[in-house]
């Protein structure tokens, strides 16, 4: 009886010492962004790109933004650099610049709560857990 007393009270006293470890939502957020274009050649063709330069911080496993152009879709992995802060400067659309009409271009930074691949290729199952999107659309460029 005394031994199990003991016990009791040990018990009573590591489990009333233990704190539950608050885990910390997951968060992404941009503080700046600049549009802006530029063009290139490939393959004696003119193309225009649609370029985004973004900042800001997340505590997320892993980021990704993507891109597209010539119709094919893709992500590209953002690196975090201290205290969680990210700085990018990416193409996000290209196309021939003989298209006449006004364009823009359209983006999304994803935040993952833990990373399934090592590399992005695509934006096929790249992470998983909690995620935050933030859509980013550009301005019309002549």
């Amino acid at each position: 009886m005394k031994y199990l007393c003991i016990i009791s009270i040990l018990t009573l006293f590591i489990f009333s010492n233990c704190k539950k470890q608050e885990s910390q939502e997951m968060y992404l957020n941009i503080s700046s962004t600049e549009w802006y274009t530029d063009t290139f050649m490939i393959n004696n063709t003119t193309f225009r790109g649609i370029y985004l330069k973004v900042s800001g911080s997340s505590n997320a496993q892993l980021l990704s933004i993507e891109g597209s152009g010539d119709g094919l879709v893709g992500c590209m992995e953002i690196n975090k650099i201290a205290n969680n802060e990210f700085n990018v400067d990416v193409i996000i659309r290209f196309f021939p610049i003989s298209l006449t009409d006004p364009q823009k271009a359209h983006t999304a930074l994803t935040a993952y709560s833990s990373r399934v691949q090592p590399d992005i290729v695509w934006c096929d199952a790249i992470g998983s857990g909690s995620t935050i999107r933030k859509e980013l659309e550009s301005p019309y460029f002549p």
